[in-house]
């Protein structure tokens, strides 16, 4: 299969990105709501439950926004492995917008949901850095090879490292540094409305379904035979 870009499917994967970084910590907080009754606050890059609530099954919150992007890769991967350039495409993009890069950099150094979930169960950093980062290359590496191993553009490594950076560096310039970092830091679109998001958020990720509404049919077509 070889990658075949146009301005419409790439601005589809762009946005799919968006989508699947708000819809990670969406999970997050919908498995809040649910565990507590209430929405707890959040903003582009951070969240929490809502105040009050000390629910033991409260760290399945945590838990709920690396399983959503890992059932999402996993999917990719199922549809990587169909016959048609049509569905290889559909699991290509899925795999790239959930941005693999993202998810393996944050445990690598320390951090990120696994590392602090499993912390609260292990009280030991060292351990819950280890096993976190196990656990996320496990889920996360083999869709990624997969993607890769499809493709067989000349310079495949170039074309398929652009393809994890550019959605990553995208969303590090837009949703963390122009919208959380000028936009809601001035207070801009900053009053909580519903799903205990800013105003902001949440026209944001209207915008990236408007958006992918009107482009999503191309992803179709970044692969073809």
């Amino acid at each position: 299969m070889k990658i075949n870009l146009t301005p419409k499917n790439s601005i589809a994967l762009l946005f799919l990105s968006f989508i699947m970084q708000e819809t990670h910590e969406l999970a997050h907080t919908g498995v809040g709501r649910m565990i507590c009754g209430c929405w707890g606050k959040r903003n582009f890059n951070f969240w929490g439950l809502c105040k009050g609530c000390e629910d033991p099954l409260a760290i399945l919150a945590t838990y709920a926004g690396p399983a959503y992007s890992f059932a999402i890769i996993w999917l990719g991967y199922y549809f990587l492995t169909k016959r048609t350039a049509k569905q290889k495409s559909i699991g290509f993009a899925l795999v790239i917008s959930t941005m693999p890069i993202s998810r393996v950099i944050t445990p690598l150094f320390g951090s990120g949901d696994e590392v602090f979930a499993l912390n609260t169960h292990f009280n030991n950093h060292t351990v819950s850095w280890i096993l976190g980062l196990i656990i996320v290359c496990l889920a996360i590496i083999p869709p990624t090879i997969k993607a890769y191993l499809v493709i067989d553009n000349t310079r495949k490594i170039l074309w398929f490292a652009a393809m994890l950076l550019i959605p990553f560096i995208m969303t590090g310039i837009v949703v963390f540094g122009l919208l959380q970092g000028l936009v809601l830091s001035n207070d801009i679109l900053s009053n909580y409305w519903i799903l205990g998001s800013p105003m902001i958020v949440t026209l944001w990720l209207c915008v990236c379904l408007l958006v992918l509404l009107l482009t999503g049919s191309s992803l179709k077509t970044i692969l073809k035979d």
